[in-house]
């Protein structure tokens, strides 16, 4: 398929010829979808986005956002100064 985005172009290519690249691709535009569905902008979704691909590379990052997750199921939410 021949599509006027590069970055998208190669992703599809990728997904066409691996199935588990194209749930992840599934994935990605559905949640999208519903997050555009609650109002949260493009850029919203692209930060979030950004930030789940550099967890990936940093292992620091990541074990500071699970904790930021845990706290927050735990109901504990971060106090402004």
């Amino acid at each position: 398929m021949k599509l006027s985005d590069k970055n998208l172009e190669s992703f599809l290519s990728k997904a066409e010829g691996d199935p588990e690249i194209m749930q992840i691709m599934k994935g990605i535009m559905y949640w999208c979808q519903e997050a555009a569905s609650k109002g949260i902008s493009l850029q919203e979704i692209a930060a979030v986005g950004t930030v789940g691909y550099q967890l990936e590379n940093d292992e620091t990052m990541k074990a500071f956002f699970e904790y930021l997750v845990k706290m927050n199921e735990m109901g504990i939410k971060p106090v402004e100064h």
